[in-house]
């Protein structure tokens, strides 16, 4: 994709760093790698770190509010990557400005937040944009396609087991993170990683249209990193999803706090299965292998064909699955589409996540709207 300066989509950055967080570690990076792209303003609550950080991304303005930022004709598209609390306020003042938004995942802290949000983008008529970029990773858009081709026959069951072992996960925080100790924040292992899974599984087959849940700490209080003292955690370590996607196919997730890491997604059908599995425990990018089983076929372990990965930008894991969002949203804008998850999308997520919530804290099956069915018949 080429674009001369005057036609490229003019970025304005709220919490990138220059020295760490996933705006820096990421979206920098993605934009960077991306033609139809250019970072022309940062906002960070320095004005000092948002000089350095504007100036190594070349960019020529630098704010220390949002406000100020989302004010400026030269940005055409604000991205929000800072905590989860603050996401509210400053996607708000976006879209009052008229700007195209795209807020990192979770949206907010609950679904009355996300409702808002959503809603709001729907009154500005406002392009909007969620950094569920799972859907997009290669390896989720080839089992789609086999799925689709019905390689396994009819889907008749799912499990996703997953195990992280990050110090946050476990409950051992650095003072920038000490906030996702408490659950009301928005920022946990059921609302980030479990959240980020429900895009492929939406995507491979379907969402939810009922489950049960157990949401527990299992761990207690954390710990500052900073000094060692404990910190008042409720924040979840423990969660485990029963339920029926649309179409009736029996699903299980288990997302667990754990010394090991790594993940195993299963999908059993009437003539075979497929098993993904990633070390890292992260569905939504980095490495997969997939592996399908058939009748008395040889077990054959898949490869990605490689036009699923076009375009190879040559990025780190995380900055790629962010740089194919951006892609999918620069199409979408030359060719009239919608294909890029936006706001109405996390909003479904949400729904997803508080119905979780409620299974757990009331004991009582949860029962989403069901949307239209897919049919994984020939």
């Amino acid at each position: 994709m080429t674009n001369s300066a005057n036609t490229r989509i003019g970025v304005g950055i709220v919490g990138a760093s220059a020295d760490r967080g996933w705006g820096g570690i990421a979206h920098v990076p993605a934009l960077r790698a991306l033609d139809a792209f250019q970072i022309r303003a940062i906002s960070t609550t320095r004005i000092e770190s948002a000089k350095a950080t504007a100036s190594q991304m070349g960019a020529d303005l630098a704010f220390d509010t949002h406000q100020a930022l989302v004010l400026r004709p030269e940005v055409d598209l604000v991205v929000i990557a800072v905590k989860v609390p603050d996401h509210k306020q400053i996607v708000s003042d976006a879209l009052a400005a008229g700007k195209m938004v795209y807020c990192e995942w979770p949206l907010a802290r609950n679904l009355s937040e996300a409702e808002a949000l959503e809603g709001l983008a729907r009154e500005r008529q406002v392009r909007t944009v969620i950094g569920l970029q799972g859907g997009l990773h290669p390896p989720i858009r080839y089992l789609h396609d086999l799925v689709r081709q019905c390689v396994i026959g009819k889907p008749l069951s799912t499990s996703i087991r997953a195990h992280l072992n990050d110090d946050i996960w476990l409950g051992r925080y650095d003072p920038p993170f000490e906030y996702m100790a408490r659950a009301e924040n928005g920022a946990t292992l059921q609302s980030i990683m479990l959240g980020h899974a429900l895009q492929p599984l939406a995507h491979v087959l379907g969402t939810f249209e009922s489950l049960s849940a157990i949401v527990a700490n299992q761990r207690g209080d954390g710990t500052r990193l900073s000094d060692g003292t404990s910190l008042p955690k409720d924040a979840p370590d423990e969660i485990i999803v029963a339920g029926v996607l649309k179409g009736g196919i029996v699903t299980s997730l288990h997302y667990s706090a754990g010394q090991s890491a790594g993940l195993v997604w299963e999908i059993q059908g009437t003539d075979g299965s497929l098993r993904v599995e990633t070390a890292s425990g992260y569905i939504h990018f980095g490495d997969m292998t997939i592996t399908l089983r058939r009748g008395n076929e040889p077990v054959q372990q898949l490869q990605v064909p490689p036009a699923y990965a076009a375009p190879d930008l040559q990025l780190e894991a995380p900055a790629a699955g962010v740089a194919r969002l951006y892609a999918q949203l620069a199409a979408d804008l030359r060719d009239g589409t919608a294909d890029a998850p936006d706001f109405a999308v996390a909003l479904d997520r949400h729904r997803v996540l508080e119905a979780i919530t409620l299974g757990a804290e009331t004991g009582h099956r949860q029962h989403l709207a069901q949307p239209d069915l897919v049919n994984f018949n020939r």
